[in-house]
């Protein structure tokens, strides 16, 4: 389809688009329109309508965006094929962005058909990993199995986007029949880089609870799950108390500082005795009470217990041992960040300054995903698990070899650091 007319504002309209500039980018679109109808351009003018309901989508005008597409869909007949083809894949982005996600997926899917019977490969593979992907929101991975292979049968085989379609059907058939312990990767969300390896810190929260590890902002019942957990569970109602737990987190203060202390007198090449003395000796230097010392020193054998357990599940290396706890608290940084998000105590700017730091510095503190997992695991058991290695035990170490084997983990896509 080519848009004829004011080129200029045209080319103006989609820069705007590119930069994020969705009011300005809605503007021109209607401009142009407004030009090609005073010419009589019906076919082109309706091409330059879609795409202002997707800017004014974009810009969070969905009321106004619908009403558009109302109009240019009840004279939808009388246009040409092509323009037809461009409405439906315009329409499926409004659609999206009002939460009709099933009507979405079912308008892309008709775009990538009517592009494809008109001999227009590329848009009609862009269509096609549309539907797709919006197929996948409105339906979930079980649901979207059979609706992803249909999709795919009619895809041309080979190319770019039946290859994005087939990794999104293989990822959907690898899910579990359950909700949570599970790999979740938006195919949206940050796949590389700096932002989608601090995410990657949470992962081990991701896979627990069934949500994508590589986004911040979840669907529509985001906000109201995410405030009763963050009331129900950190005791946060308002965006002050986020900011206390989160900076908290962020600088490792949310654990028992007292593990980390033993874990630090502990030299390289020492046995449990000399181990054992210098946690004492830490101790007396401070006036610590009895007691205390003896519980102090009676943690070095829970973690003694801990990492020969690692060692025998694959969680350290046979002569590994954890060196710091503070990955537990990146890790519940990340999804912090997002839990405030969603519950609307922070912005997304914010939320993913957050997410960041908390990526940065537990590159600082380890070495490896490797290590990271077991000081996470391991602040994670010494706060919920007491020695019992039971069913918080059992779920930290399927979220590891979950994050550790899948090969879509971005654990093992991405390098540390």
């Amino acid at each position: 389809m080519t848009f004829q007319g004011d080129a200029g504002a045209l080319e103006r309209a989609r820069k705007y688009e590119r930069q994020g500039r969705a009011e300005e980018a809605a503007a021109a679109y209607a401009g142009a329109a407004e030009a090609m109808e005073a010419r009589g351009d019906r076919a082109s003018a309706a091409a330059a309508r879609a795409r202002y309901a997707r800017a004014l989508a974009a810009a969070g005008r969905t009321g106004e965006a619908q009403r558009v597409l109302d109009v240019l869909d009840r004279a939808a007949a009388s246009l040409p094929a092509g323009v037809r083809a461009g409405l439906d894949a315009q329409a499926a982005h409004v659609l999206a962005a009002a939460g009709r996600t099933g009507e979405a997926a079912r308008r892309a899917w008709a775009a990538m058909s009517a592009f494809g019977a008109s001999q227009d490969p590329k848009r009609a593979g862009a269509a096609g990993v549309h539907a797709a992907r919006l197929i996948l929101k409105d339906a979930g991975p079980r649901g979207a199995l059979r609706p992803l292979r249909e999709l795919l049968a009619q895809m041309p085989p080979g190319g770019e986007a039946y290859g994005q379609v087939a990794s999104l059907l293989a990822d959907a058939e690898r899910r579990p029949d359950r909700d949570h312990d599970i790999l979740v990767t938006d195919p949206d969300g940050a796949a590389w880089g700096r932002l989608a390896a601090a995410l990657a810190v949470g992962a081990h929260l991701a896979v627990g609870n069934g949500v994508a590890w590589n986004t911040l902002a979840g669907d529509d019942g985001s906000s109201r799950d995410d405030r009763g957990l963050l009331e129900r569970d950190w005791g946060i109602t308002d965006t002050e108390g986020w900011r206390e737990q989160m900076d908290a987190l962020l600088d490792a203060r949310n654990s028992d500082p007292a593990i980390q202390m033993v874990l630090d007198r502990r030299g390289r090449g020492t046995d449990r005795r000399a181990w054992e003395d210098a946690i004492v000796a830490w101790c007396r230097e401070r006036d610590i009470a009895e007691p205390t010392v003896r519980e102090v020193v009676e943690l070095s054998g829970t973690v003694l217990r801990y990492e020969a357990r690692f060692r025998a599940d694959g969680l350290l290396p046979p002569d590994g041992r954890v060196e710091s706890v503070y990955g537990y608290d990146f890790g519940r940084a990340v999804n912090m960040a997002r839990w405030g998000l969603n519950a609307g105590y922070c912005d997304a700017e914010e939320a993913e300054k957050c997410v960041l730091t908390a990526g940065h510095r537990a590159h600082q503190v380890y070495a490896s995903w490797r290590e990271f997992s077991a000081g996470y695991v391991l602040g994670r058991m010494l706060r919920f698990d007491e020695g019992e290695f039971g069913e918080w035990y059992e779920r930290s170490l399927t979220g590891h070899r979950v994050l550790a084997e899948d090969p879509g983990s971005p654990w093992r896509r991405m390098a540390w650091g």
